[in-house]
């Protein structure tokens, strides 16, 4: 018999029928009268190979064969439980709501003795997220994978069984469970009878606890769409509060090039101006009346990020830049760039404490009101000259795997290597959290590493060229100043960030920094609630009067007064400009011309951030 893969149907299913995503041939699989099971098929019409395409011009593809490919599905009860078994492209017979989640993973982990690994399935929550699959060349145990229980997400393990005559020779455990075994349609009920026993079994603690400590939830399955109801239900008392809401909030969801982006904003239409960040007061403003929110139109509606020309440099589903963290049937949970995620509560305690506990960089910084990190990077250094001296933008070529790194964004007289980045979601914050980390370990052990900073530093902030590796460097203050446009005074950063911070602070600690800080960097409120329209093609009116600008509001923005958030105010214009604005043209359906100052976006409050 060919490997078998196996699901355990989740308690809602009653009959073999509430399983079925399609319909399909049925057929009873019976032995006399001991009923086996419940056979569904799907044939699939025969048709040319793919590759039979490619002939098309030289051959009669009828001739070229014709393939067809057969489905099945094997729906077994044991013990007030279903089983399905799929055959070849039966899983598409099969409804993905009805899925154990975690079946497969916790069989083999509970059949396993804790060294007969043999590949291991995982994502690792990091800078940049990745997926990997590590095999060895004989069975180990967790470590010899360099899993990091804080930071690994395992998401598949193969291994071999202790009792292989009673279990299989090979067992694949995902939400599925694939194993390597030859066994009859008769011998099929005790086998799942076992498996049935593997997962109820609590065994895995002993050797495997900390697989508990975060998984994925899958994105067809019943509890997924459970938490996006609840999501749903949060984002319409956000709607009714202006886009207000607890644990809930925006960000984008990848690392971008700042110096590219101007702004944000929820549609196509240039007309609509760019906000300064997204964030969801700008998207429920975007909305129309008789739009219903739901799953599909976050995923259906995008984000776009934007250039000075109000043109599109890059886009998300709505869906993908949403990070919530809810609690349900008391476990936590977390949505992060588009996949929901279980947190065990003990986890999220112990990363929390961390975070709360982390010192903060009491100094005031400059508010933010700039085009951009670089701009703010060279505003904080001639705010005071004498404390910062500029590190932005000034590579230094170290050579080997890491090429050109930063020593820091701006450093202080006071040996304080600032870190300076906006606010983001998990991949962008653990990138800056990465760039403290690699300078950290430079400065620590590379040779030439102080001399070469120095080229780029003023005498007055010159770092003394300490030959001896590795050097001390617990005089040394790192500081992670994330630019937050909220109006709470404590910084909320998405939990996957705060796990990645965490795995930093310690490697830096490791190494003999003593002094590694947060630092929040709050937007002029002024600034944050600007809106940058795109500058008319009306060159007569720019002719007659250049240095005029003016900024439209709609009737909505000017109505919109939540709670806790002040109302987009009548902007004026800057210091240089006359406060009357240009008289409209009694002809142009464009707004007045606009130039670009410095405080030229929009950005609303939100409390979770």
């Amino acid at each position: 018999m060919p490997n078998l893969t196996i699901y355990l149907l989740r308690n809602v299913v009653r009959t073999p029928t509430d399983a079925l995503a399609q319909k399909a041939e049925h057929y009873v699989i019976a032995e006399g009268e001991k009923q086996l099971g419940d056979l569904y098929v799907a044939p699939r019409p025969e048709k040319s190979p793919a590759w039979a395409s490619l002939f098309a011009e030289y051959v009669d593809i009828n001739k070229l064969g014709k393939v067809r490919s057969t489905g099945a599905l094997l729906i077994v009860r044991i013990k007030g439980r279903f089983f399905a078994i799929t055959f070849g492209q039966g899983r598409f017979i099969l409804s993905q709501d009805v899925i154990e989640e975690r079946f497969g993973l916790l069989v083999t982990l509970n059949s396993l003795e804790s060294d007969a690994l043999r590949s291991v399935d995982k994502r690792t929550f990091d800078a940049v997220d990745q997926n990997s699959r590590v095999q060895v060349g004989q069975t180990s145990g967790a470590p010899e994978f360099g899993i990091d229980i804080e930071r690994d997400l395992i998401k598949g393990i193969v291994g071999y069984p202790k009792d292989a005559a009673r279990l299989g020779r090979r067992l694949a455990g995902t939400d599925s469970l694939t194993v390597s075994m030859g066994v009859s349609l008769t011998g099929l009920k005790p086998l799942l009878r076992r498996y049935l026993k593997a997962f109820q079994s609590t065994a895995y603690k002993t050797h495997f606890s900390w697989i508990d400590q975060i998984h994925q939830v899958r994105k067809k399955g019943h509890l997924a769409d459970t938490l996006n109801g609840l999501l749903i239900e949060k984002l319409n008392l956000a709607r009714a509060d202006g886009g207000l809401v607890d644990g809930c909030w925006m960000a984008v969801p990848d690392v971008l090039d700042w110096a590219e982006i101007a702004g944000f904003r929820f549609s196509q239409k240039t007309k609509d101006g760019m906000m300064m960040d997204m964030h969801f007061p700008g998207f429920m403003e975007s909305l129309k009346e008789d739009d219903v929110l739901s799953i599909e139109l976050l995923k259906m509606r995008s984000a776009y990020a934007v250039n000075d020309d109000h043109h599109e440099v890059q886009h998300w589903s709505v869906y993908k830049c949403i990070h919530c963290e809810l609690d349900h049937e008391e476990r936590s949970y977390l949505l992060s760039g588009g996949q929901w995620f279980e947190v065990n509560k003990s986890f999220v305690k112990t990363v929390d404490e961390f975070f709360d506990g982390l010192p903060k960089y009491v100094e005031p910084l400059l508010e933010y009101k700039h085009e951009n990190e670089g701009a703010y990077n060279k505003a904080l250094v001639a705010s005071d000259p004498v404390k910062w001296a500029p590190m932005d933008a000034k590579p230094i070529a170290v050579g080997g795997i890491y090429d050109k790194v930063e020593f820091c964004d701006v450093y202080g007289i006071d040996k304080e290597m600032l870190h300076v980045k906006r606010y983001g979601g998990s991949n962008v914050l653990g990138h800056l959290f990465n760039q403290g980390l690699v300078s950290g370990q430079l400065l620590r052990d590379h040779k030439d590493y102080v001399k070469l900073a120095n080229k780029h530093l003023p005498v007055s902030h010159r770092l003394q060229d300490d030959t001896k590796i590795p050097r001390d460097v617990s005089a040394f203050k790192i500081i992670f100043a994330i630019i937050s446009q909220s109006d709470e005074p404590e910084l909320h950063i998405p939990f996957f960030a705060r796990v990645a911070l965490k795995n930093v602070h310690k490697q830096l600690e490791s190494i003999g920094f003593t002094n590694i800080m947060l630092a929040k960097v709050s937007c002029e409120p002024g600034f944050k609630k600007l809106l940058k329209l795109k500058p008319t093609k009306n060159k007569l009116r720019s002719r007659r009067n250049p240095s005029q600008s003016a900024f439209s509001m709609t009737a909505k923005q000017q109505s919109l007064k939540p709670s806790g958030l002040s109302s987009y105010p009548a902007l004026t214009p800057p210091d240089n400009q006359t406060s009357d604005p240009p008289p409209p043209r009694r002809h142009s359906p464009h707004p007045p011309d606009q130039t670009r100052t410095a405080a030229g976006t929009r950005a609303c409050s939100r409390r979770s951030r």
